[in-house]
């Protein structure tokens, strides 16, 4: 038994190695990913490679490639409203616009321009569900944390413009289309002006109609009556003594790595939870950056 588990768990960081290798080309639209290819980073017979993916992550590999290209774009459409949808096209791969608004078309049901403007809010992440399942796999698979990967820092009182998204978690992307265009329109760039989420409630056990999370940006800029209508508040992130976990990868785990800051760090730090929500602090940004590289700081404020 020990020799299968062994054989399993080698077998299974194999393709993972896979996975990142995907993730690692696929902001280059040159690179052509040849099943070949991704069986020599798999060490495995190319003959069986592409049964051998889909028997451990439930999907061909080339669907995982399409539907991550595909959640790349629909990311970009709705977030970067700057680029083309030509210039989309391209950097998730494809060779023309007009062969990327065939592909996003089948999956969404709407064109990317019809998209862009008008998506469908509720449903828009849910063709791209299969593929939280590979990463939440593979991820697992490597995720090796100790309770020494927590450091206690010092924050000083930091004053930010919070904007709150309230109601349904799977509609908080119009939310956050409401304060990124918020804060381009104030010249608050995240290079500059550091961005959190100030997590009230856990979606787990709140009604959808009743969730609450704060979309925060650090400024001292005073806001108007315009701002205030448009939702924003001024709150002021607490001094104090902070737990900070850095979650390195896709959101799909970030519930593991907040789990393991209660259930393994905590009750062995003879530390108080403070009087303060838990932060999530974003320092790099998916689709800025791949989304295996995206950074986020869970921050616990302490007693």
């Amino acid at each position: 038994m020990a020799l299968d588990q062994k054989t399993g768990s080698d077998l299974q960081s194999r393709f993972d190695r896979v996975i990142t290798h995907i993730d690692d080309q696929m902001r280059n639209e040159d690179q052509y990913l040849s099943l070949d290819d991704l069986a020599k980073v798999a060490a495995y017979s190319p003959f069986h490679f592409h049964r051998q993916f889909t028997a451990l992550y439930d999907m061909t590999v080339s669907r995982y490639v399409r539907l991550l290209r595909l959640q790349r774009a629909a990311h970009a459409l709705l977030y970067r409203k700057n680029r083309s949808i030509t210039d989309i096209a391209f950097d998730v791969g494809y060779e023309n616009a007009e062969s990327f608004s065939r592909a996003f078309r089948k999956l969404h049901k709407q064109s990317p321009s019809t998209f862009r403007v008008n998506p469908n809010w509720d449903h828009w992440q849910t063709p791209y569900a299969p593929l939280a399942h590979v990463r939440r796999k593979a991820m697992n698979s490597t995720n090796n944390r100790k309770i020494d990967d927590v450091t206690i820092i010092e924050m000083t009182a930091t004053i930010t413009a919070c904007l709150d998204h309230v109601g349904a978690p799977s509609r908080i992307g119009e939310t956050i289309q409401r304060f990124i265009a918020w804060r381009k329109t104030h010249h608050l760039h995240p290079s500059k002006h550091a961005t959190f989420n100030i997590l009230r409630c856990n979606p787990d056990d709140t009604p959808p109609d009743e969730f609450r999370m704060g979309l925060a940006v650090v400024t001292s800029q005073d806001l108007t009556t315009k701002d205030k209508e448009a939702g924003f508040y001024s709150i002021t992130l607490p001094a104090g003594r902070y737990a900070r976990l850095r979650h390195i990868g896709s959101d799909t785990l970030l519930d593991e790595t907040v789990l393991h800051l209660y259930r393994d760090w905590l009750p062995n730090s003879a530390e108080t939870p403070g009087d303060f929500p838990l932060l999530f602090q974003r320092i790099a940004f998916y689709p800025d950056v791949r989304e295996h590289e995206a950074i986020t700081d869970v921050l616990l404020p302490l007693a």
